[in-house]
């Protein structure tokens, strides 16, 4: 009787053609998963620019008026955010101020508020140019529900507006890497202007060094400060540009 079966060439064949068809199938598969990773990576490299842009575009358009300044070649921005805001009247020649906030007034301020009225430049709100510190735990005059204080003041605000802030600034810097050739971070520094040893938080990565920067536009008589953003975005092959103007929304 004739037995029937497999030479082994026909099972070498069979081998081969099988392993053919694995490979094609991983090569699809492998296809599939790069997009995909592709894809994930991409959009968190874009979350991650919106989110920073976002946080940093609110912050500027409630910072102080006129509390901006630029560092390291336009690589640090700094600016001061409104802790109050209100209205004042200026009482002369006895030089009291009184003033009141806007939503949530204080019962008292704590330690390291500041008052400043019409401020042209950072310098004002710093080292009692036109601001003044509030003591701490003041409350309001007997009677009122106003606030009051003495101040030398050199230039009032048109609007009779006031702003109220902590001794500390908002910095954020676009710090490089040493490690990666132009790639850089972005960091959110709080602390004292003149503060050597501020620790940092880290807002995005993956940010192109040499093509991303801040720039500033002072106040003008038809528009409030102006704040450009100039970021490129990067991961590997895939890139992202974004040039964004914020506008702060207050004036002196």
């Amino acid at each position: 009787m004739k037995q029937r079966g497999f030479t082994l060439i026909e099972m070498i064949l069979t081998i081969v053609v099988v392993a053919i068809i694995f490979l094609g199938i991983a090569g699809f598969v492998e296809f599939g998963a790069k997009g995909y990773t592709q894809t994930i990576d991409r959009q968190r490299l874009q979350n991650q620019a919106r989110f920073a842009i976002e946080k940093m575009s609110r912050e500027v358009q409630h910072a102080v008026p006129n509390s901006f300044a630029l560092s390291d070649n336009n690589k640090c921005l700094t600016f001061y955010p409104i802790e109050y805001a209100g209205f004042y009247k200026y009482r002369e020649p006895t030089g009291d101020v009184e003033f009141v906030v806007g939503n949530d007034q204080p019962t008292a301020f704590s330690g390291g508020s500041r008052l400043v009225i019409n401020p042209s430049r950072i310098e004002d709100l710093q080292n009692n140019g036109q601001s003044v510190e509030i003591p701490d735990g003041k409350i309001p005059e007997s009677g009122g529900d106003y606030f009051s204080i003495t101040m030398n003041l050199t230039s009032q605000s048109s609007g009779n507006r006031h702003y109220i802030y902590q001794d500390k600034a908002v910095i954020y810097c676009i710090e490089k890497l040493t490690t990666t050739v132009n790639s850089a971070r972005m960091v959110r520094y709080y602390g004292a202007f003149d503060d050597s040893n501020l620790i940092g938080v880290v807002v995005a990565s993956g940010v192109a060094f040499n093509e991303s920067s801040f720039s500033y536009q002072q106040t003008s008589l038809q528009r409030g400060g102006l704040i450009h953003f100039n970021f490129l975005f990067h991961n590997g092959d895939e890139q992202s540009q974004y040039k964004h103007d914020v506008q702060v929304s207050n004036v002196p």
